[in-house]
């Protein structure tokens, strides 16, 4: 007898756990907002839209390397990580930044592009004639009407400032701008084995 209600019981209890299994599979997947949190980064949340521009922007800057339309697991992991390490450096930088007071102001930003003018910009403000118009350049950079194009700009060269300046705070005893550039990559991946990160991709199904 005891052994007949063994099994009973052992038969009820798998097919309650096959009955949850099926509940569980049946269920409809949660369907997360833009807005949802995807992780935090010492206190700084980075939400599902963050991780997605990022992500998109990542694979568009490989895609030499994709040779199929559809992408591999591997692959598709691969851009996951670059895209978070992406995402997490962006942040800790920032954060330095401002505690550093080394942030610069879109006029800040102009002001130091008039004033050593960049190869790019000096040729793309320079006539078939090989006259640069330093005035035209001036009007369009200060120009207060919106032009994506000229955000991106600025967006571009205050960011490349900024590190510079954080460059030059971090290894000031640096003798090149390689050598810089290499002391502040330590430097970072120093700062991010201490920082506290919430990573909840897998929630997203990011893996």
């Amino acid at each position: 007898m005891k052994i007949f209600f063994t099994y009973f019981f052992l038969s009820l209890l798998l097919l309650s756990q096959i009955s949850y299994a099926q509940t569980q599979e049946n269920k409809p997947k949660k369907k997360h907002k833009n807005s949802d949190t995807l992780g935090v980064v010492n206190g700084t949340l980075i939400t599902l839209y963050d991780f997605k521009q990022q992500l998109a922007a990542t694979i568009q800057e490989h895609k030499n390397e994709v040779k199929d339309t559809i992408l591999s697991d591997t692959a598709l992991t691969r851009f996951v990580n670059l895209a978070w390490d992406k995402l997490i450096s962006d942040i800790i930088i920032e954060q330095e930044l401002v505690k550093r007071k080394l942030t610069l102001t879109t006029e800040k930003t102009i002001d130091k592009i008039l004033k050593t003018i960049p190869k790019e910009l000096k040729e793309t403000f320079t006539d078939s004639s090989g006259t640069f118009n330093e005035k035209a350049l001036k009007a369009y950079l200060n120009n207060p009407n919106p032009d994506p194009q000229r955000t991106k700009i600025l967006d571009y060269y205050q960011i490349l400032f900024e590190q510079e300046r954080l460059a030059a705070a971090v290894a000031p005893e640096a003798r090149s701008e390689m050598e810089r550039i290499k002391k502040l990559g330590l430097w970072l991946q120093l700062k991010i084995s201490k920082t506290n990160i919430d990573d909840r991709r897998t929630n997203f199904g990011y893996y």
